[in-house]
C-alpha cells in the first residue's frame, strides 16, 4: 500500500494474524514430524545412537510445545538443534 508515494506497512486484522499463526503452527508441526519419524524408526529397530535418542526426545518435546501454542497469541518454542 502507498501513501504520499511511500510504502505503508499493511496492518493485519486479528483474524488474519491468527490464520497466519495457524499456518505457521502447521508448518512447524510438519517439520517436527519429518525429523521425528526416522529417529523413531531407528529406536524401534534398535539402531539408534545415544545422540539420536536425545534428538528424538528434544524434537518430541518441541512438537508437544508447538501443538500447545495458542494461535490467538502465539509464543513459539525454540526449535531443537
Amino acid at each position: 500500500m502507498f501513501k504520499d508515494g511511500a510504502v505503508v506497512k499493511r496492518i493485519y486484522t486479528a483474524d488474519e494474524q491468527q490464520q497466519q499463526a495457524e499456518s505457521q503452527k502447521a508448518a512447524l508441526l510438519s517439520e517436527a514430524e519429518s525429523v521425528i519419524q526416522p529417529l523413531e524408526r531407528a529406536v524401534r529397530l534398535n539402531m539408534a545412537t545415544d545422540e539420536e535418542r536425545t534428538r528424538l526426545e528434544a524434537w518430541e518435546r518441541y512438537s508437544v510445545l508447538v501443538n500447545r501454542v495458542d494461535t490467538a497469541n502465539p509464543e513459539w518454542p525454540q526449535k531443537p538443534e
